[in-house]
């Protein structure tokens, strides 16, 4: 049954070691529950028939009426317990209850003992959005952020936990929820530049870059299997004088997975037309590519001793959005311009 409700719940500093003991017994408690007729289920009753204003202040105050929704397979997440910092979960299997003892903490349901777990809310493993909501906002709450606690359960079925939380960590999270949008990009450019119109795109964007010093659009059954010649100059290590480095590039314009091995055998003929180049670039559209190609990759770079670069899926996006901003700057600005003539 999928995950549908979860509920942060704030316990008093003095009731939250017995909290995490009733759990561990099956028991969920919760306060505001001090006097012996703030039974929730009586009190709707009382209001349903003769309205609010006949409940006492103290009534009134009892009467958490978020309990009454509670049901089976929710989850409850105690903030703070048992000590600053630390979260206890469980999942919730009855809906409420009430029995009364002298004191506080008489709202009752009955929590799944197997599912209690403490867990540090700034481990690693603890979505930053679902930290955001694991601090202290009122009596109770709800935290919406339910995919997020849902990984979180997947971490702890794994033990996963007990990781701290790293600046690279925060980048390699932002990566993997960014990497399907870049991808979609990816995809954009590959509708609106299908084929030949890629390596013009390509070709302006390299004409823009510093360090380019000049760009030969081959294309046509003469390329030699290079689409693109770019010369790239730039300061030798030791001396600082100018020197020039030609990269051969192949252009491929798919959707999906590559599997078409041309784009190699056209580097590899590129190499030899063109002995002076010292690098290769393969531009895919495509999101990924076979084992196949993989393999005959890495075959080529190895018997032409040369680098031979693969920008594919979220890389073009990449590339386009650091090297091409100003065209695409550019060309917002021109359909500006033809829509107001």
């Amino acid at each position: 049954m999928p995950l549908e409700r979860v509920y942060a719940l704030k316990v008093g500093v003095n009731a939250r070691q017995e909290a995490l003991m009733s759990l561990k017994e099956g028991v969920g408690r919760f306060g505001w529950s001090y006097v012996e007729t703030a039974d929730l289920h009586e009190l709707k009753r009382r209001i349903e028939d003769d309205g609010i204003d006949t409940l006492s202040e103290a009534e009134r105050d009892c009467y958490q009426a978020f309990l009454l929704e509670l049901r089976p397979d929710d989850y409850v997440v105690y903030i703070n317990v048992p000590t600053y910092g630390e979260c206890t979960l469980a999942r919730v299997t009855s809906e409420y209850f009430w029995k009364w003892t002298d004191g506080d903490f008489n709202h009752r349901f009955q929590v799944d003992p197997a599912s209690v777990y403490t867990f540090d809310r700034n481990d690693a493993a603890v979505h930053p959005a679902l930290n955001a909501r694991l601090k202290l906002q009122g009596r109770w709450w709800h935290i919406y952020a339910i995919t997020e606690f849902e990984q979180l359960l997947e971490s702890i079925k794994n033990g996963t936990l007990g990781q701290h939380v790293t600046q690279a960590h925060r980048f390699a999270l932002l990566s993997e929820e960014i990497r399907p949008h870049v991808l979609e990009i990816t995809r954009r450019i590959h509708h609106t530049h299908p084929n030949y119109s890629l390596e013009k795109l390509v070709s302006e964007i390299l004409e823009g870059m510093p360090g380019i010093r000049e760009v030969q659009l081959q294309g046509g059954a003469g390329d030699h299997g290079a689409d693109l010649l770019a010369t790239v100059e730039e300061p030798h290590p030791i001396t600082g004088h100018p020197r020039q480095t030609t990269f051969v590039i192949q252009v491929k314009s798919f959707d999906g997975e590559h599997s078409d091995l041309r784009a190699i055998s056209d580097i590899r003929r590129a190499f030899e037309k063109y002995p002076e180049a010292s690098e290769g670039v393969i531009v895919s559209t495509a999101a990924t590519v076979t084992e196949d190609f993989e393999e005959a990759l890495s075959k080529l770079r190895s018997e032409a001793g040369k680098p031979v670069h693969l920008l594919i899926g979220p890389d073009v996006a990449a590339f386009v959005l650091k090297n091409g901003w100003e065209l695409l700057r550019y060309e917002d600005h021109t359909t500006q311009v033809d829509q107001g003539s």
